[in-house]
């Protein structure tokens, strides 16, 4: 059953990995977008441990994002630039740690700023 998960989770952040693909080394129009669009989605603290505020070295980030410790997919210098990967890991090191939702808020509301309807 453990492995099975395991094999789950894998093959989502592969999916994943694939769609955050689409952009190639050198596109990246900042270090908060590439967050965004890549990283973020597994490191909001939900599938993968949050990053921001956690004092994760820099070349930690930048062994785990070339390397991919357990299911985190690799991302090669083709998609993801040496420099932009330095960058990336100092703008990681400098963010505070995310302040979590206040209760009854949802994640989307707070991630795109709007209120979901109820019935």
């Amino acid at each position: 059953m453990r492995l099975a998960k395991g094999l789950v989770l894998a093959l989502s952040l592969a999916l994943y990995a694939a769609a955050a693909h689409a952009q190639s080394a050198g596109e990246w129009a900042s270090s908060a977008k590439l967050w965004r669009d890549t990283c973020g989605y597994c490191h909001d603290g939900k599938l993968a441990p949050e990053l921001r505020g956690a004092g994760v070295s820099a070349q930690a980030i930048v062994s785990a994002v070339r390397h991919g410790p357990n299911a985190m997919p690799t991302f090669a210098p083709s998609e993801i630039s040496d420099q932009e990967l330095e960058q990336l890991a100092e703008w990681i090191q400098a963010q505070p740690k995310p302040v979590p939702p206040p209760p009854g808020e949802s994640e989307r509301t707070v991630r795109h700023g709007t209120r979901q309807r109820t019935r």
